[in-house]
């Protein structure tokens, strides 16, 4: 009687033991693959392709969380644990498509504590589907002016060429290409976006866009030349420095 009373309470002892090892590992693995280690870093996903629907983010083939990123919209930035490489971009998924299959694979490494953009860019139809992706840091913009560059996003595009307020500011940036950023005076200004080869038509604009004392923004350009719906050529802007408070 003894002993089986014994082996009982250890047995449920060994049962306390295991639930607490299991407890923190399935707590770790809700985290939407978020380290607590100093492993993580900032990324926002840019969703430029108008023929892939909404995407969503996989890590190590796992979904990285329950945010999809649709066209062509910012999604701001999130945390991101740099271990789970390499990374992939899938169709949402559906009840008649239960086995989505990698759009884009993204083997670039990630560093921890650094901001990145991803953009997602081409076409599924002709399968030139690609990805650009960019470190979100620079060296502070001397007083009273602020930082730009452009990422050329738009498929099948010659040279873009970029004008703040009637001054030129970038003149042949070829598709999926990113600038170096370049300082600009803080203030409002009215951002044209042209052929490198027909400079008197604009193809998109951003008007009246306030630049602020201090900032870095990354100004994009997306869309198709024959299309007159939400697949035309548009752009966006984005402020890529993060409050001084951003924890990683």
């Amino acid at each position: 009687m003894v002993n089986k009373y014994h082996n009982g309470v250890l047995f449920y002892l060994l049962l306390l033991v295991m639930g607490v090892m299991i407890i923190p590992v399935l707590a770790s693995c809700s985290k939407d693959s978020i380290s607590s280690s100093g492993l993580n870093a900032r990324l926002q996903i840019v969703n430029l392709s108008p023929d892939i629907q909404p995407v969503n983010l996989l890590a190590k083939y796992v979904r990285v969380s329950t945010n999809t990123y649709t066209y062509p919209n910012a999604s701001g930035y999130f945390l991101l644990n740099t271990v789970n490489v390499p990374f992939q971009i899938r169709n949402v998924q559906s009840a008649t498509d239960l086995n989505p299959t990698n759009l884009v694979t993204i083997e670039d490494t990630i560093r921890p504590r650094v901001p990145y953009t991803l953009f997602i860019t081409g076409l599924k139809a002709d399968s030139s589907l690609t990805s650009v992706l960019t470190v979100d840091t620079g060296a502070i913009p001397a007083i009273g002016r602020g930082k730009v560059r452009l990422v050329n996003g738009m498929p099948g595009s010659s040279g873009l060429r970029i004008t703040f307020n009637d001054t030129v500011a970038f003149k042949n940036v070829a598709y999926k290409s990113v600038t170096d950023y370049i300082e600009v005076t803080a203030g409002s200004y009215n951002i044209n976006i042209t052929a490198a080869n027909a400079p008197t038509t604009v193809l998109t604009s951003i008007p009246n866009y306030n630049i602020l004392d201090g900032k870095l923004y990354t100004i994009y350009a997306y869309g198709l030349s024959n299309r007159a719906d939400s697949a035309r050529y548009g752009s966006g802007i984005i402020l890529n420095t993060l409050p001084p408070n951003t924890t990683y």
